[in-house]
This record gives structure tokens, C-alpha cells and sequence, in this order.
């Protein structure tokens, strides 16, 4: 009995021997990861330290592993494969790790940023105890998780924790533009822009953030609009240049408080390089009809007219293409492939998506997963780099899937504007009609109507001034303007 002990005691003994022995060696695979990275060899780094992550079930040595994993993908320009060992890193938090959670959460936050994963990010940073997010890095984590709360519809969570970004946190100036966002959909102008003049002060001058802060300046102006602050409105407006890469949207939604302002010669002048043959293929449809409404204010009824034929004469043939679209194509997928492809979309359709950023950026992100996925092929065939191609071809998919909607919910926006811009048209040819006979009853010494007071009636969801956002939309059911005739003695 006591010599079956005893094998038992031996066997017992060999097996913890083998078990140590055995993460020992995964220890040392570590290291060698390590020195490797440190030495520049990153191919052989990533090699290391994949079979450690795909063999230890020390959770110590992973999270390590997956540290350094990601700086060497991030050394190579494998970027998403980066964010994935970062994220990972993230993804069962303990107080042992707290030293690699610094860098952990700051390279994570900032690759997602650049691939429009931050909400992604932020999930994982959500869930984890406040306690262990090192206070460096506070303001990458606060963005972060007010990122991901807004996306899930949780305005009052998600402005608590926008609110706790700091200034001195590289991303302040897109936090303060949330909060702005999150503003404006309360209504409270005010409070809007206060956040979005912070985004302009906090990017002049960066080129990196150019876009952001002529995307502030823009939303400034527009809340100024929301206000009733026609003035500051057009002051704020007349401060672009042409460079800007929002500058036709400018033009377009100037003229609006312009002609407010009953001035028609710079409104005129906005609309006049809007309707040239340089924007003829940009669905700007509005301005010919905004054109045609400052005419009839000034009794130029043959322009009117000609404006109002140009109009037909573009946008007719545009609208019957897009509705054939719309029939034929039905899924996102299908939109995606017509775009990607540049076949199967009409021409003006496909330059409005070409001005549109978020869709370009997701264009962008797509090719560089391509080239990613093809040199992950070449770094290692280890089980754990497999999952990573993977988890690559997964986010292809769900890129070309969200981008396919984009565009497909776009199409069918452009097309409902584009309709009720021909209802719109027609009804303006009528007014020509009216005007050129009031014009003739008054030569012929008639009492002439100094004022005339139009109402134009549209349907609920028309929008007399499209923007190409979520929360910028001035969806008047009846537009009224008065006329003062300039063609009477």
C-alpha cells in the first residue's frame, strides 16, 4: 500500500515538475519575443509571440505577450492587427496588469480613432473598473466610453463622460464636438455653440485636425441659423474660403439667411457658382430652385424661367436613373458592389458619394485591411495569427456591409429630395405665369400688388435645407417669402 502511495507521490511530482517546466519555457518564448522586438526583428517577434498566446494558460504571460504583440504589428503598419492585441489586453482586466494597461489603452484608442472603431473600443473600456485606467490615459478612456454611450443612444451617460475629458487630452476638440452634437439634438443652441467654438479654437492651426475644425466652424454657423441669428448666421458663413472642404455646402446654405436678409446680389452670387457647369453633376437641385425664388422676388421672370428649364433639362433624366436604381439594386450589398465597382450608379450619384468623408474613409480602411491581410499571410501560419486574418476578413465584411447601407439610405434620400425638388420646380413655373401677367396688367395701367405673399406648400418630410448629417435638418412643411415687385413704375 504505502509503495503505491509513493508512485502515486513520484507521478504527482513529476507532473507539477512538467507543468513548470512547460510555462518556463513559455516564459522564455516571451523573452525571446521580447528581445526580438526590441532588437527590430518584428516578424520574428510576432512568430515568438504568437505560439506564446496560442499555448499559455497563464493569463500573466498572455496579456504580456499580447503587449508587445502589439507594438511589433503596430512597427510593421499591420494596424488593425495592433488594435486587436491591445484590445485583447483590455479584454479581462486585473490589478496585475495595471502596468500594461497604460500604453494598452492609449495605442488602442488612438488606432481605433483613425479606423472609426472608437465605439468598438470603448465597449471593452466600459466594462472595466475606473480603478484600473491609469489617470495618464484618462482622457483616451473617457472619450472612448462617451463614444460608444452616444452611438447607443445614452445621451446623458455619454455627455458625463465626454465632459470628463480633459484639455489637455489629445482628443478634447472631438470630444467638445460631440457635446456639441448632443446639444443641438436637445435644442439647446446656446450650449451647441459654446462646444463648437471650443472645437475651433482647440484645432486652429493643426493641420491633422484641419477637417475638424472646418467641420466646427461649419456647425457654428448652422447653429447660429437654428438660433434665428440671421446675421451672425451670415458672418459666421462668409469666413470660409474656397479651399474649405466643405465649400459648396457653404455656398448653398448661405444664400438661405442671405436672402432672409434681402440680399439677393450675394446670394445670387453663391447660387450662380453652385448652378456652374464645375457643380453641374452634384445634386444641388435646391439652388437652382432658391435661384428661381430670389428671381421671382425681383420680377426677373425670363431668368426665372431658364433657371427652372436648366433644372428639368439636369435632373429629370437624374431622377428616372436613380429610380431605376432603386428598383433594380434592393440590397446594401448590391449598392456597395455598384460603387466599389463604378458600375451600375448613376454619374452624379457617384460624385456625391465621392465628397462624402465618412464613406471615403471606410473606402480607405478597406484597402488598407486588404494589403494587412495579405502580409499577415507572409508574417507566421501559428493558430492565433490565422485568427487574426479571420477576425480582418469579419471587419471587411461588416465595413462593406455599413457602407453599402450608407450609401443605399443616401440614395434614397437624394431621390425623395429630388422629387419634391420637381414639385417644387413646377410649382415656380405656375408663379412665372402669374408674375408675367401681373407684370402686363400693371403696364397696362393696371393698380399694380406691391407686395405678394406666396405660400408654398410641400409635404412634411421635405427638406428645404438638406444637410448630409443626422442632426442638422429644418424640415418646414410650408415655406412662406414675400415679394416686393422691382418691375413697376
Amino acid at each position: 500500500m504505502s509503495h503505491q502511495y509513493l508512485k502515486s507521490g513520484v507521478l504527482a511530482l513529476l507532473v507539477c515538475f512538467q507543468l513548470g517546466h512547460a510555462e518556463n519555457s513559455k516564459t522564455s518564448l516571451l523573452e525571446q519575443g521580447r528581445r526580438y522586438f526590441e532588437s527590430g526583428n518584428y516578424e520574428k517577434a510576432i512568430d515568438s509571440l504568437s505560439q506564446t498566446i496560442s499555448s499559455t494558460t497563464d493569463a500573466n504571460i498572455r496579456n504580456r505577450a499580447l503587449y508587445y504583440q502589439g507594438l511589433a504589428f503596430y512597427e510593421r503598419g499591420l494596424f488593425y492587427s495592433s488594435y486587436l492585441s491591445f484590445r485583447n489586453v483590455l479584454m479581462n482586466p486585473d490589478e496585475r496588469f495595471r502596468e500594461v494597461y497604460e500604453k494598452a489603452i492609449k495605442n488602442a484608442v488612438t488606432i481605433a480613432d483613425r479606423m472609426d472603431l472608437v465605439d468598438k473600443i470603448g465597449a471593452v473600456i466600459a466594462k472595466m473598473d475606473d480603478r484600473l485606467i491609469p489617470s495618464s490615459v484618462g482622457g483616451h478612456a473617457q472619450f472612448a466610453k462617451g463614444v460608444y454611450l452616444f452611438n447607443g443612444g445614452k445621451n446623458v451617460e455619454s455627455e458625463a463622460a465626454l465632459k470628463s475629458v480633459s484639455p489637455q487630452s489629445v482628443f478634447y476638440p472631438k470630444a467638445q464636438y460631440y457635446l456639441g452634437i448632443i446639444s443641438t439634438k436637445k435644442k439647446n443652441y446656446k450650449e451647441a455653440a459654446y462646444y463648437f467654438e471650443k472645437v475651433v479654437s482647440t484645432t486652429r492651426g493643426n493641420k491633422d485636425l484641419y477637417a475638424l475644425e472646418e467641420l466646427g466652424r461649419l456647425n457654428l454657423a448652422r447653429t447660429a441659423y437654428s438660433a434665428d441669428e440671421i446675421e451672425k448666421s451670415v458672418e459666421l458663413y462668409s469666413k470660409f474660403l474656397s479651399s474649405s472642404p466643405y465649400w459648396i455646402d457653404v455656398l448653398l446654405e448661405a444664400s438661405w439667411p442671405l436672402m432672409k436678409m434681402n440680399d439677393a446680389t450675394v446670394s445670387l452670387g453663391n447660387l450662380q457658382t453652385i448652378t456652374s457647369p464645375f457643380y453641374k453633376e452634384d445634386l444641388v437641385g435646391e439652388a437652382y430652385l432658391l435661384r428661381a425664388t430670389i428671381l421671382h422676388r425681383l420680377c426677373k421672370y425670363d431668368e426665372m424661367r431658364r433657371d427652372l428649364t436648366s433644372f428639368f433639362r439636369i435632373y429629370d433624366p437624374i431622377i428616372q436613373s436613380m429610380e431605376k436604381e432603386a428598383a433594380s439594386m434592393g440590397s446594401s450589398d448590391s449598392y456597395f458592389r455598384a460603387y466599389r465597382d463604378r458600375k451600375g450608379l448613376n454619374r452624379a450619384f457617384m460624385t456625391v458619394i465621392g465628397r462624402d468623408q465618412g464613406i471615403q474613409k471606410n473606402m480607405k480602411i478597406l484597402e488598407n485591411l486588404s494589403e494587412e491581410r495579405a502580409k499577415l499571410s507572409g508574417v507566421s501560419k501559428s493558430e492565433q495569427i490565422q485568427k487574426i486574418i479571420s477576425q480582418v476578413d469579419n471587419l471587411k465584411e461588416i465595413i462593406a456591409r455599413e457602407t453599402g447601407q450608407t450609401i443605399k439610405n443616401i440614395h434614397k434620400r437624394k431621390l425623395n429630395e429630388l422629387l419634391q425638388q420637381r414639385e417644387q420646380a413646377n410649382y415656380l413655373k405656375v408663379e412665372v405665369v402669374t408674375g408675367e401677367k401681373e407684370l402686363i396688367e400693371g403696364q397696362a395701367g393696371l393698380p399694380p400688388k406691391r407686395v405678394t405673399d406666396v405660400e408654398t406648400t410641400v409635404s412634411d418630410a421635405y427638406h428645404f435645407w438638406p444637410y448630409n448629417g443626422e442632426y442638422w435638418e429644418d424640415e418646414l412643411g410650408t415655406y412662406i417669402y414675400t415679394t416686393e415687385s422691382s418691375c413697376v413704375n
